[in-house]
């Protein structure tokens, strides 16, 4: 197996071609160096730096998705969490302004969308926030892993992926309450079929499965 040599936090790590920093990490006893969660890069909980001996821009990334090269340096970032901020029924812009001062201290220099690993879009969406676009801004965030690098990044401390986090769930909290009841009776009808699927006698599955075939529903 082919070794390359990196840095991590300066200390020099021979790692295996083809594997990912985390990995190499682990292989080297270093596994509390970088924060893990699912390995999969969907926690965002392994926020790294990097920096490459070329002329290549080093940059941030998710250690469990990085693969390791010759000459690379990593350094660990750790985000640390925030409080968040109470979700608020009917949001627009200055209810957001309210629940983030820092909303329009944005100075576009787009390093928060350099840095996301999802390929959000942050910077554009925090000018959606600015103009109440949030419907907008909540599709832009429904990848958002909440690895915290585009605060991580931003010397204005605008905070774009909590902002987008509570532009998310202001939206749903304003959702029509009827619509929770008839999502709540879908469970409970559902739970029942689970219940007689499991406990019921063959018969009975047997006619209710005909009954939802030929109506489409179960009459009680």
């Amino acid at each position: 197996m082919k070794m390359v040599a990196i840095k991590v936090a300066g200390k020099p790590v021979q790692a295996r071609v083809g594997e990912t920093v985390i990995h190499a990490l682990w292989a080297a006893g270093m596994a509390e160096e970088v924060k893990i969660g699912c390995v999969g890069g969907v926690c965002g909980a392994c926020t790294i730096t990097v920096r490459f001996p070329d002329e290549r821009p080093g940059g941030t990334e998710l250690a469990c998705l990085c693969l390791v090269e010759e000459g690379m340096e990593i350094f660990p970032c750790p985000v640390g969490s925030i409080p968040p901020i109470a979700p608020r029924p009917d949001p627009s812009a200055e209810k957001l302004r309210t629940a983030y001062p820092t909303l329009d201290r944005c100075t576009k220099c787009g390093s928060c969308t350099t840095a996301c690993p999802m390929s959000i879009p942050v910077m554009d969406s925090v000018l959606r926030m600015q103009s109440d676009q949030l419907g907008v801004v909540a599709e832009d965030f429904t990848t958002c892993i909440h690895c915290g690098l585009c605060r991580f990044v931003c010397e204005d401390r605008v905070q774009p992926h909590n902002m987008g986090m509570w532009v998310r769930r202001s939206l749903g909290a304003s959702l029509n309450p009827v619509m929770e009841v008839s999502v709540a009776q879908e469970t409970e009808q559902v739970e029942r079929e689970w219940k007689y699927l499991l406990d019921g006698n063959p018969t009975e599955r047997i006619n209710r499965a005909r009954q939802f075939r030929n109506s489409g529903r179960i009459e009680e």
